[in-house]
């Protein structure tokens, strides 16, 4: 006999983990879940509102204020809270464009976000730079740059130090084959 297929639950989203983890009263795990969502956003350039107005909730019930605005400013989210969060973030890290950008972290392209948003991140001076990883942060450069013209001084100086090596090999070469007759 045949076993029937096992039912397959659909697979819940990042998010909607982190909703029912802020609902039990986990808002630290559902940071944590957020945060690691919105590392994988970072890396393709791309934008979630909806991630960082979960975020900002979940660091306001943790009653980190501060960086519950940070997230929420990257939102056209509205309201007491959001004032109160806000007024926080401005008070721990100033309204420098420098400052505000360190701690509110946009990570893509200007035009991803709402009007709103761009309007603020004009404001603030940001601008968009694709993900680095740090173990080669020139992968970015590989993928994006024009076909390179000539060769690197670097592999210039590489090729005349093997031709220099090359060139004193076979001078010993020669004084030991034809030098000690």
């Amino acid at each position: 006999m045949d076993d029937p297929e096992p039912q397959k639950r659909p697979r819940q989203s990042a998010l909607a983990h982190a909703r029912q983890d802020i609902n039990a009263g986990r808002p630290d795990l559902a940071r944590d879940r957020i945060t690691g969502y919105l590392y994988t956003l970072h890396r393709r350039g791309e934008y979630n509102s909806d991630a960082y107005s979960l975020l900002g909730d979940a660091l306001f019930a943790m009653h980190d204020y501060a960086r519950a605005g940070a997230a929420w400013l990257l939102t056209e989210r509205t309201g007491d809270d959001v004032i109160r969060a806000v007024d926080a973030f401005h008070k721990r890290y100033g309204r420098e464009g420098v400052n505000v950008l360190r701690q509110v972290k946009p990570r893509a392209p200007s035009e991803d976000y709402p009007p709103a948003i761009q309007d603020r991140l004009k404001e603030w001076g940001y601008r968009y730079r694709p993900y680095r990883p740090r173990s080669n942060p020139h992968a970015i450069n590989e993928l994006v740059s024009e076909p390179r013209q000539g060769l690197r001084g670097i592999e210039i100086g590489c090729g005349l130090a093997l031709l220099g090596l090359l060139l004193a090999f076979l001078s010993w070469i020669v004084l030991n084959l034809f030098g000690r007759r």
